[in-house]
């Protein structure tokens, strides 16, 4: 299971990248991060959070709620939740 939800966070994050590199605007539509395999929710980031979390690292963009008990979250807003 934990390699199954690694390898969707590592991909879902790389779409997460490419939505930000086409999108116009100071929010970003985006695929949930968190480590369930089933989960498509979307959530809509502040852009300069989403940035803040790519250069970090290990730094996840969920839709709230999203977060499994073992993460630490370190910031939300109404519509995400940043893990770690």
């Amino acid at each position: 299971m934990f390699r199954t939800s690694a390898r969707k966070r590592a991909l879902f994050r790389q779409v997460n990248e490419r939505i930000c590199d086409v999108s116009v605007g100071e929010t970003y539509e985006l695929i949930c991060e968190c480590d369930s395999t089933g989960c498509r929710e979307h959530v809509v980031v502040p852009a300069d959070v989403f940035d803040g979390a790519v250069r970090q690292g290990r730094r996840y963009l969920v839709a709230p709620g999203h977060n499994s008990p073992w993460e630490t979250v370190l910031g939300r807003g109404p519509t995400y939740a940043v893990v770690a």
